[in-house]
């Protein structure tokens, strides 16, 4: 190279570095200013005012139904419809006896929940899905104010640069709910978002037992955002009660993905109050719905009795509530149930009523593929014996095994399919409890 042509190249170099320089110090300065935005509340779009119920719902003797209207990645974003039921006797019966009506609400109502991020997004003319749905099943003081600099693209680069992805955005609502013999409890509902932008990251916080000198762990990412819910829910409800206590108070828990897994976690953390001092709720007015649950502790309690008011519902064809790995000692709070499975007897004709219910939920043909069930366990066997413990993950041989049988034996895109909301209300909609199988 010549002379001349180092000193551009130099030239060239210097200006680039300048460039990255004043680049790294206006995001620096950016970054600062948004976090200091945050403190002061101010910078992100408002919380809707308060959605109206509609006359006569709060009221409402026995069971009723409603349409809402929420979005669809199967629709290309757009806005779909469907009918959910709801009745408040519900929340004085046994919530350790699965009601697939509830479930089935919750299906919805975890759908809703990635919806209500639109809204939260400056200049959109989104309406807020959520608050227009608990409205119209009678719920007041519907807070989604969770979701403020939680749903814009550089509030989810601030959260990343920081490493303040351990949250997740979430409603809560209250309504008093009347029994036939004119009983009244007090119930607060809580959805939980899935997984947006870069609480991806959070997912695979799997925490570290060494850390916490203990045997058994639950997962960080999911936990850090359950305890957030918690907290929420403990200023609210002693508020709520003053001195007049918690018997007659009562919580629902729902969310799909990343937010099934805090919902699952949350609803674990509430039971355990409930044999404390500290109660948010008794025990018997504690319920749980979770959709396409990632595992979440290696606790060998989570099957105990105490979580059996928590049902995690998952298809069988969907990777997410695969991860992590059983074979590391992973599970879930409370009951796996799994929605039919390619190759399980009478299928086909299960698989056709979905798929009915799917397009006229959503307009369009179920693009889900049950046959990759077999892919999907597959590669959870090969991952198993390749990949023998959390720890091995965080590996070069770890990652490059997981990525060469990603690539090998799975669609990721196909399989992801498996995962939309809109196909697990599908199924919910279209089966009867009896359908679903304590086994993948």
């Amino acid at each position: 190279m010549s002379a001349r042509r180092r000193r551009w190249a130099l030239r060239i170099l210097a200006v680039l570095v300048a460039v990255l320089a004043v680049g790294g110090v206006c995001l620096g300065i950016a970054v600062h200013h948004r976090l200091e935005e945050r403190k002061l509340e101010v910078g992100a779009v408002a919380p809707p005012s308060e959605a109206r119920a509609l006359e006569g719902v709060s009221d409402h003797e026995g069971p009723f139904e409603v349409s809402v209207d929420f979005t669809t990645m199967a629709a290309g974003a757009g806005t779909v419809s469907t009918s959910i039921s709801w009745d408040d006797a519900w929340f004085f019966q046994d919530p350790t006896e699965y009601n697939h009506e509830l479930a089935s609400t919750c299906s919805v109502l975890s759908a809703i929940a990635n919806s209500e991020s639109a809204y939260y997004q400056a200049g959109s003319d989104s309406p807020a899905y959520m608050e227009d749905a608990l409205a119209k099943l009678g719920f007041e003081e519907i807070s989604t104010a969770s979701y403020q600099y939680r749903s814009e693209v550089f509030d989810e680069i601030v959260d990343f640069i920081v490493g303040a992805d351990d949250v997740v955005a979430y409603s809560v609502a209250k309504k008093y709910v009347t029994d036939e013999d004119g009983s009244e409890k007090t119930l607060y509902l809580v959805s939980i978002r899935g997984s947006y932008g870069s609480e991806w990251l959070s997912d695979v916080n799997l925490g570290n037992d060494a850390e916490y000198e203990m045997d058994e762990i639950t997962h960080e990412g999911f936990s850090q955002a359950a305890r957030e819910i918690v907290n929420d829910l403990t200023e609210r409800i002693t508020e709520e009660a003053q001195l007049d206590g918690t018997d007659d108070m009562a919580l629902l828990f729902c969310g799909h993905s990343r937010g099934a897994a805090a919902a699952n976690i949350a609803a674990a953390y509430a039971d355990e109050m409930s044999q404390g001092l500290r109660v948010l709720a008794p025990l018997e007015s504690i319920y749980c719905y979770t959709f396409a649950t990632p595992a979440v502790t290696t606790f060998s309690t989570a099957h105990d009795a105490l979580y059996d008011n928590i049902f995690n519902i998952m298809n069988p064809s969907d990777m997410v509530p695969r991860l992590p790995l059983a074979s590391w000692g992973y599970e879930r709070y409370g009951n796996d149930l799994w929605l039919p499975g390619y190759g399980d007897d009478g299928f086909a004709e299960k698989h056709e009523g979905m798929c009915e219910i799917f397009e006229a939920n959503t307009g369009v043909e179920s693009p889900y593929v049950p046959e990759d069930r077999e892919h999907i366990d597959k590669l959870v066997e090969d991952l198993g014996r390749e990949i023998p413990a959390a720890d091995d993950l965080a590996s070069a041989g770890g990652i490059f095994a997981l990525v060469r049988d990603l690539l090998a034996d799975v669609n990721p895109m196909q399989v992801l399919y498996g995962h939309y909301p809109n196909v697990y209300i599908a199924w919910m909609q279209s089966i009867s409890a009896d359908e679903l199988s304590t086994e993948a």
